[in-house]
């Protein structure tokens, strides 16, 4: 009785080499695709804009209270 275990221990391997091999890289000529959708981008946009909005809103009302409180302790 032969045994086919070296056989199936090297079908096992190669198919481990295959799954666990890196993948091929990406066609120069081709330009990678967007992967956010535009609605996405738009909504990330709104939301930067409106933190900036709120970044510039707070620098004005804390330069105005520091020219209160200067002109307070005069």
């Amino acid at each position: 009785m032969r045994r086919k275990t070296p056989l199936l221990s090297l079908a096992a391997s190669l198919c481990l080499l295959v799954a666990c091999s890196a993948p091929s890289p990406p066609d120069p000529e081709q330009p990678p695709k967007p992967k956010a959708a535009a609605s996405t981008v738009a909504a990330a946009n709104a939301y930067k804009n409106a933190a900036r909005d709120a970044v510039d809103a707070t620098r004005t009302q804390a330069a105005e209270q520091a020219r209160a409180a200067n002109e307070a302790a005069r």
